[in-house]
């Protein structure tokens, strides 16, 4: 595991793998795709988000680092979707916690807020973008993401986004 994902890891006193992470980060860490059920509250944010910014932290420190922001428009690594701007939001803060003095940027954008300030948060870099679809989509159209550098999508609660109606937007997006 990467040194500084490791500190941070004990910094927020994770002592103990929950099932899901116990059975979901050994096949993120080698790399593989993965879909996990869970009850809310079982530590599937960790079980996707450990192994992500593992492999994030260690291509940075192979290849440097790399722009995440190319004339004005975000090129994340990595996509987080999620239905709502709640999840949304709790995501980011985790990623906040776990990518703590890295060269890791998370970035969060979700209706019902201020555009502006989210745009503000993409021009000063996201390498981990969470984000609602709808918003998702609506910064695409005005340019100011791009998916082409993504090499890892997760879809936090799928089956609700499919639920809410978001299958258009996902389509879309994916």
């Amino acid at each position: 595991m990467h040194p500084q994902l490791a500190k941070n890891i004990d910094v927020a006193k994770f002592v103990k793998p929950t099932p899901v992470q116990r059975h979901a980060i050994p096949i993120g860490m080698a790399k593989r795709d993965l879909m996990a059920c869970a009850q809310t509250g079982s530590g599937k944010t960790g079980a996707f988000l450990f192994p992500t910014l593992n492999q994030m932290l260690m291509e940075a420190d192979e290849l440097g680092d790399t722009a995440t922001v190319e004339h004005g428009r975000a090129h994340p690594r990595c996509l987080v979707l999620a239905p709502t701007r709640e999840l949304a939001t709790q995501i980011y803060k985790e990623c906040q916690k776990f990518s703590n003095a890295s060269r890791i940027q998370p970035v969060v954008v979700y209706g019902g807020a201020d555009m502006r300030h989210q745009m503000q948060s993409l021009d000063r870099g996201c390498h981990v973008l969470v984000a609602t679809p709808g918003r998702l989509c609506d910064l695409i159209e005005r340019g100011k993401i791009s998916l082409g550098k993504v090499k890892h999508l997760i879809l936090d609660e799928a089956d609700r986004m499919l639920d809410m109606g978001f299958e258009p937007q996902i389509r879309r997006v994916v």
